[in-house]
């Protein structure tokens, strides 16, 4: 159970995870903001999906890479 609180407490202080969450909840909800706002549509590209997969993965790649720590040890740096 201490494992479990050690690794949510890193979470919270994980770039990686923060950057997942808030483009997880944006490819999410974009759907919806194309629909509800029309003039979005001029200021995106025909292949959004497409593009915001592209975003995710090479973001989590560099990421990766700065990472060196696990969630669990980032409590206690």
């Amino acid at each position: 159970m201490e494992r479990i609180k050690l690794w949510i407490k890193g979470s919270l202080k994980s770039l990686t995870m923060w950057f997942n969450s808030v483009l997880g909840a944006a490819i999410v909800f974009l759907p919806d903001a194309i629909t509800q706002l029309p003039m979005l549509q001029a200021y995106l590209p025909d292949n959004i999906y497409k593009t915001a997969f592209v975003v995710v993965v090479v973001g989590n790649m560099l990421l990766r890479v700065k990472t060196k720590d696990a969630l669990t040890e980032k409590v206690r740096a």
